[in-house]
């Protein structure tokens, strides 16, 4: 088999891999390619002012409602900004550096481990030797793929709720929620509330309650450490890409690395989807419930956001591609009606329950069935 790098841009690239890419994930490459799909939606405009002003005043008004609502409390104000896509892909990079990372530590692992000896590789002309070197540019380029795709898609912080490493800020994109706006008919105003109800009731969550950051990441890493990955297929992408233009090699960045199903990762995922679903659930009930004192337009917002989460996107895609998860619209459904009915029969001090430690939270079937979470927590204690 002839040597799939043995062509100029791989050689190019070979040429960067020789320079340094300082860690695991080529974050300076990331960043490049990242920007670089953020502007292919054209130019962008600062935020003006009064729109700083109108998501301050949002912000400072939904986390009066929700803490009101739910009894849960925070030690400081929550404070919000307003980016560009560029900024999104910068910051996004740096507050995910942790699972971006954990994944290229697995991935090359993988690599190693289902590629053989290096020796072996090398001797039989395989692709993986050369690539298992390249793993820090691959992992940049596949980064930053993933988070420019993002940042044309994402309103708030809490679009996917992983956990970042930042200062905790709430950030919302005008230039995309404004476009949100304009293709499902929503008033500017009363949606900007509607998002920052939204993003306040989350961050809310993930400030009050004391080992939810540190479990979701684990739950994430988790996922992460379960990653099989099919490395014949893997292989047979980069011949792929020796004999394509640079629209294959960007074809195949958005699908680079295929993962092999095992009971682990299916395992893994479950517990995380069930993890996410009454997080949203949760933050989705407190908002129904406060919205329509700040909100008129609460109703129809709603309807349109959730057929907007439904629909596909090449970012949600390729996240799917990387790490398996995907928007599970139903199973939130079933989490908000989970929340709902523990209300109804308890009170919200009792839903609370759920907050107490990462035992209480309410399994896949527990959320289908509130009943049986109610027995086990509320009345087995």
């Amino acid at each position: 088999m002839s040597d799939p790098f043995d062509i100029p841009l791989f050689r190019e690239i070979q040429k960067l891999l020789q320079s340094g890419s300082g860690g695991p994930v080529n974050l300076e490459l990331a960043r490049q390619v990242g920007v670089a799909v953020a502007g292919q939606s054209g130019y962008e405009p600062k935020a003006t002012a009064e729109e700083v002003r109108t998501f301050d005043d949002a912000v400072r008004g939904s986390e009066q409602l929700i803490s009101g609502y739910t009894r849960l409390s925070i030690d400081e104000p929550l404070r919000s900004e307003l980016i560009t896509r560029a900024e999104f892909v910068t910051q996004t990079l740096q507050g995910w550096r942790w699972l971006l990372e954990g994944l290229a530590d697995r991935f090359s692992a993988e690599l190693g481990r289902l590629g053989g000896m290096e020796a072996q590789e090398e001797a039989s002309g395989s692709a993986l030797g050369p690539m298992s070197q390249m793993t820090p540019l691959l992992m940049g380029m596949q980064a930053g793929t993933l988070i420019g795709h993002l940042s044309r898609e994402f309103l708030t912080r809490f679009d996917i709720a992983i956990p970042r490493e930042d200062d905790g800020q709430l950030f919302f994109l005008p230039t995309n929620i404004d476009a949100v706006a304009v293709d499902y008919g929503f008033e500017s105003k009363p949606f900007r509330h509607w998002l920052s109800l939204h993003s306040a009731a989350r961050q809310i969550l993930f400030r009050s309650v004391p080992w939810l950051d540190k479990y979701t990441r684990s739950l994430f890493t988790d996922v992460v450490d379960s990653i099989e990955l099919d490395v014949g297929d893997l292989e047979r992408r980069m011949v792929e890409l020796q004999s394509g233009e640079m629209s294959s090699l960007e074809s195949g960045m958005q699908n680079m690395i295929p993962l092999v199903q095992n009971d682990r990762h299916t395992a893994a995922l479950s517990r995380l989807k069930a993890a996410l679903a009454i997080f949203e659930g949760y933050a989705n009930h407190a908002c129904g419930e406060v919205a329509p004192r700040m909100i008129d337009d609460a109703v129809k917002i709603s309807e349109g956001m959730w057929r907007h989460r439904a629909s596909p996107s090449e970012g949600k895609q390729v996240l799917t591609n990387l790490l398996g998860i995907s928007t599970d619209r139903s199973l939130e459904t079933g989490a908000g009606t989970f929340c709902a009915a523990v209300v109804k029969l308890h009170g919200i001090a009792a839903l609370n329950r759920v907050w107490e430690a990462p035992d209480s939270l309410p399994s896949l079937a527990e959320i289908r069935d509130p009943f049986v979470w109610i027995e086990r927590v509320i009345d087995g204690s």
